[in-house]
């Protein structure tokens, strides 16, 4: 049996119960028959996409965008993608996932748009960071993905002044805004270099997608002059600590040996990967090498929310790769979904240490599909769902309180979201 003390937004101490301080704390949560976790993060989704899910199944990642999500983030007006976040949200906190890495690309991608996305995020509890898409100019390599052209709105230099814009505008508050270019495959270097430009200027992170599929390296590679991902990244000189790069499957030697060079941060997402038939991260062997990872569940549509099955199927993956069952434990695993995440967004170790943040998340494994618990990090990463969390704290205030959201009206939220799922899908 142990303790965690919380006061205002930090932990200030850990222990077992034996070493706790004799002063008596404002309020005591019972987390008897649970397990104490730090609150997990979701690298890599796209919240909007809650209205599309299961849509799609059975075709590969460019043509599921180009008939589906993509004509979906067009068709978004601002009211609805703000119901949509906060259901999506609503879906990520009762799975205990207390900060997000939100892509997001729907509607006129105007400033007020990426503002009112973080607000939606904000209300709900999420903390993290919206990464406003950055498309810009129609390149060779859109046309060869097929995109619609009414996906290229902007020139580069509008866009780019949108993004820096939207940064300037968020002031405060537990969702930052970061330059999100939309992929390495088909932005042209002016938008990827402006989006590093625009987050070292301000002090955050950028984010992209990277070598997706085998065919989104296939298009880089024809029109970079044979370079793979890492190596125009590298080229630009953007390959950095500040550079979260989602998926990363298709990777070589020599771009592994780059990502343990320069240490961006790769985001695994195992569920989406394998739901669109994109291929398995070579994750094993990046973490031979000492690259920083985190892990996603890029979306409501293909994955869900609950970080606990990107986790679980994550580690299965890797063995079924390896044939081998020793390469990864699912413990290694829920450190990706909380402390790799954590570092992805630089705002702690994602650990449950006195001084670290006070996110943190009880999951209830009192239930028969847990019993008998013999190893608890073993049973929460092979067993638990979303649906065993009781509490999350984030940043000291609880948002699921004994399974009760503290922070909206749920049923308004998810009212609202399914309102808002049938308008867009009737104009589509």
């Amino acid at each position: 049996m142990g303790f965690v003390d919380i006061v205002g937004d930090r932990i200030a101490a850990v222990g077992p119960m034996s070493d706790r301080p004799a002063t008596l704390p404002r309020r005591v949560i019972d987390a008897a028959g649970g397990v104490v976790l730090p609150g997990l993060v979701d690298a890599h989704t796209h919240l909007f996409q809650v209205a599309a899910r299961g849509l799609g199944d059975g075709l590969r990642l460019a043509e599921w965008l180009r008939t589906h999500m993509v004509p979906l983030a067009l068709a978004l007006r601002r009211t609805e993608m703000v119901a949509l976040t906060e259901l999506a949200a609503l879906h990520a906190l009762r799975s205990g996932t207390v900060a997000a890495v939100n892509h997001h690309y729907g509607g006129l991608r105007e400033p007020e748009d990426a503002l009112a996305v973080a607000g939606a995020m904000e209300r709900v509890g999420l903390t993290g960071a919206v990464a406003r898409m950055m498309i810009g100019e129609r390149t060779a390599a859109a046309d060869a993905f097929g995109l619609p052209a009414a996906n290229f709105g902007y020139t580069n230099a509008q866009e780019i002044e949108l993004t820096a814009q939207a940064m300037r505008a968020k002031a405060g508050g537990s969702v930052a805004i970061w330059p999100g270019p939309a992929n390495v495959a088909y932005c042209s270097d002016e938008i990827l270099q402006a989006g590093a430009d625009l987050a070292r200027q301000h002090g955050v992170r950028w984010h992209t997608h990277a070598a997706e599929d085998a065919f989104a390296v296939e298009v880089t590679c024809r029109f970079q002059d044979g370079r793979r991902t890492l190596r125009v990244l590298e080229d630009l000189g953007v390959l950095d600590h500040d550079a979260t790069l989602a998926h990363a499957v298709w990777l070589d030697d020599a771009e592994m040996e780059l990502a343990a060079a320069r240490l961006p941060h790769l985001v695994h997402n195992p569920l989406s990967n394998a739901y669109l038939g994109s291929g398995t991260m070579r994750l094993t062997e990046l973490r031979s090498r000492g690259v920083r990872l985190a892990a996603g569940s890029d979306g409501c549509a293909v994955a869900g929310q609950d970080m606990f099955t990107v986790a679980r199927f994550g580690a299965l993956l890797q063995r079924v790769a390896a044939t081998d069952a020793a390469v990864i434990s699912v413990g290694d695993m829920v450190r990706l979904i909380t402390g790799g995440g954590t570092r992805a967004l630089g705002t702690g170790s994602g650990t449950l240490v006195a001084g670290e943040p006070a996110d943190l998340i009880v999951v209830d494994t009192s239930s028969l599909h847990h019993e008998p618990v013999n190893d608890p990090l073993a049973s929460v990463g092979w067993f638990a769902t979303g649906a065993d969390v009781s509490n999350v704290i984030v940043r000291g205030t609880p948002v699921l309180d004994q399974g009760s959201i503290t922070t909206v009206d749920e049923a308004e939220v998810r009212a609202k979201g399914l309102e808002a799922t049938r308008a867009v899908m009737a104009r589509l």
